[in-house]
């Protein structure tokens, strides 16, 4: 393990501070805590995440995109109204 100096806002340490006391951890280890989760994030990651929570939409999948926005518009009261 290395040790470093870093510098913080008042508040930042403030809410660190806090933080720790909450869960019983030093400053230290939430600081290796948040540098270690933001070092294992990626994005292809965060994308993945993304896609795999649209999975609901796989419904979708065969759904001819044109047709069905123009289906849509078709029938929408609004621009029915502006014609």
């Amino acid at each position: 393990m290395h040790r470093t100096q870093i510098y913080l806002q008042d508040t930042v340490f403030e809410q660190l501070k806090h933080k720790s006391q909450m869960n019983g951890v030093s400053i230290s280890e939430l600081i290796r805590r948040a540098v270690e989760k933001d070092l294992n994030k990626t994005g292809s990651n965060e994308a993945r995440a993304f896609f795999d929570a649209l999975k609901p939409l796989q419904s979708f999948a065969a759904t001819e995109t044109e047709q069905y926005v123009d289906d849509i518009r078709s029938h929408s009261r609004i621009l029915q109204a502006e014609d």
